[in-house]
């Protein structure tokens, strides 16, 4: 069965179950969201219903007895108040004077108790003084919702049923939950009219408006009815129910439909895994049937043709792999003879730039000996011109010869024939010297050298010769780029298990990120140097291979425009160190 782990658990949900929970959820939401609104709506239209029925019985009773309270006829308020309270839905009724006196009020079962007589002898309604009519007018009442308790009446928040309401309906209990309608009785006359509700005539008089009028107190007189939500209830009570039946025959139903569609949907699922599980195994697989012509069907049809496909493909790699073993041989044999030949070929072009780095250095050296015989006048007077002209050649020469030391230590370097006299160095004299080697070229460029030793330095393991030229290298590339007037900064730092870091730093031109791993090779120039740049392009070559004999590695970093810095790590040698060495902070070497 087409399955999932539920959340990396070993609880295991297969599609139909996710389908049939899935649409389970939905119904469930959606019926309990319509259900709800629906029965909203309903109980809405009931309340409002109820209180417009109590709203037309309060005012035909103000207008009934708006005559009775300004003469204070309270024995026609009293039948009055009686004929209200025949009416079903009423629990009680009550005539309040301008000043606040009850003059008349009767109640149905519970709410008879709910009279009393003040110590002065006045008759009290006890829901009075919970209500306030300082909001009614003559047209629309005031409505509040009453909880009659056993210690009496009080105020509820709303007139709408609460959610536990309606859960106390479902569970068939009856809610003392009445509303409480207030309204004035009209300073005006009305004329006369017949309410079919009550079949009571509503008259007055001619002759009765002026002496109204002269009679109008100041402050109206209130009507109060008190509604009974009994018959309410039981209606709710009934909904609830039919939403109830509603609403899980829905569920019901929609699930076994759920259940029928993620059936129809997961079978050729399952035959599609079972397909998939016995090719991934190997075995030969049936073409599957095609059900329906859907977006499953269309799967299956892809699953064949790709199981066909891959069992062409299968048989093809059979016949291959038959052969590949000696094809893989012949190869490799091709690829270790490619090998070994360029390896020779190295190795001898690194010979031949050894052998002829080693042939020219003596016509080198003796041609630099006769221009210096010439210069200076042994062998007779030369002119101005003529000394500048050799000036110009033993210049040449000087970079010719450079160019052949160089070429003779990457050669030997990489022909392996170059090895390390590692000895405990004190790298303050090695850089001393480097600064010093370079003074004639600094003082060309007028570019200083800052050097930054920490006072507690330590000696390092190091070839010290090789050092000076790892040194000198880095220190004559940073010269060559920088500009004129600026500064150039070596510094030793100390780090973590027992090693320190040496770094070159120069405020020249910088290094494209494209260019950053060229710049170790052999003769390479970044397309940003300048023409007039005079160098070998060998100098950070032979300084990085140096560097790796020393079990370290030469990096660099660099922001175009702003300079580059070249650093690498060496190793301490410890505990041991010069006892004689004196601090050094700072020091400067000015070119």
């Amino acid at each position: 069965m087409v399955h999932k782990r539920f959340f990396g658990s070993g609880i295991s949900i297969g599609v139909r179950t996710k389908l049939v929970l899935s649409t389970t959820t939905i119904l469930i939401v959606a019926c309990l969201l319509l259900g709800w609104l629906f029965f909203k709506q309903q109980v809405r239209s009931a309340t409002e219903s109820l209180v417009q029925s109590g709203t037309l019985l309060a005012q035909n009773l103000a207008g009934m007895g708006r005559v009775s309270i300004l003469a204070g006829d309270t024995h026609r308020l009293d039948e009055l108040a009686q004929e209200i309270l025949a009416v079903s839905p009423v629990a009680y009724v009550t005539i309040l004077s301008p000043n606040g006196d009850l003059q008349t009020g009767y109640g149905k079962d519970d709410w008879q108790q709910q009279f009393s007589v003040s110590a002065a002898g006045r008759r009290q309604f006890s829901v009075t003084k919970l209500v306030s009519s300082s909001g009614a007018d003559k047209t629309d009442p005031i409505v509040n919702g009453i909880w009659l308790s056993s210690n009496g009446p009080f105020v509820r928040p709303s007139i709408d049923f609460a959610p536990s309401d309606l859960l106390n309906l479902l569970g068939g209990y009856e809610l003392p939950i009445f509303y409480d309608l207030l309204i004035q009785v009209p300073r005006q006359s009305r004329t006369g009219h017949r309410d079919p509700a009550l079949t009571l005539t509503l008259e007055e008089r001619p002759g009765s408006s002026e002496l109204t009028q002269k009679l109008l107190p100041p402050s109206p007189s209130l009507v109060e009815i008190g509604l009974s939500t009994s018959d309410l209830q039981q209606n709710l009570r009934r909904l609830l129910w039919q939403a109830v039946l509603i609403t899980l025959n829905t569920l019901i139903g929609g699930i076994c439909i759920a259940v029928l569609l993620a059936r129809r949907m997961t079978v050729p699922l399952q035959a599609l895994t079972t397909a998939a599980t016995k090719l991934g195994a190997g075995e030969t697989t049936p073409t599957i049937a095609i059900q329906a012509r859907d977006e499953i069907g269309t799967l299956t049809q892809v699953f064949n043709s790709m199981a066909l496909q891959l069992q062409t493909r299968e048989h093809e790699l059979r016949e291959l792999a038959q052969t590949l073993e000696e094809r893989v041989n012949v190869r490799t044999q091709e690829l270790a003879a490619a090998n070994a030949k360029l390896q020779e070929l190295d190795r001898r072009k690194s010979i031949f730039v050894s052998t002829a780095s080693h042939e020219l250095r003596t016509p080198l050296t003796s041609m630099k000996v006769h221009l210096a015989n010439l210069r200076d006048g042994i062998d007779g007077a030369v002119t101005p011109d003529q000394r500048g002209s050799l000036l110009r050649v033993e210049a040449n020469l000087s970079r010719l010869r450079t160019l052949i030391e160089e070429l003779l230590d990457l050669s030997q370097i990489e022909l392996g024939q170059t090895t390390l006299r590692m000895e405990a160095v004190e790298l303050g004299s090695v850089i001393a010297k480097t600064v010093e080697d370079l003074h004639s070229f600094t003082s060309e460029r007028s570019v200083k050298i800052v050097i930054s030793l920490p006072t507690d330095l330590p000696l390092v393991s190091a070839d010290p010769e090789k050092m000076r030229q790892i040194l000198l290298n880095l220190l004559h590339n940073a010269v060559k780029f920088s500009p004129m007037n600026t500064i150039v900064d070596l510094n030793i730092t100390r780090l973590p298990s027992d090693t320190i870091q040496i770094s070159v730093r120069d405020v020249g031109p910088g290094i494209a990120p494209e260019d950053v791993e060229k710049v170790f090779q052999p003769f390479y120039r970044a397309p940003t140097t300048h023409k007039k740049t005079k160098g070998t392009g060998l100098g950070l070559a032979i300084a990085k291979l140096l560097v790796e004999l020393h079990q370290s590695r030469l990096s660099v970093e660099t922001e175009p425009g702003r300079g580059s810095c070249f650093y690498f790590t060496l190793q301490t040698v410890t505990p041991v160190r010069l006892a004689h060495a004196e601090p050094v902070v700072a020091r400067e070497a000015l070119g």
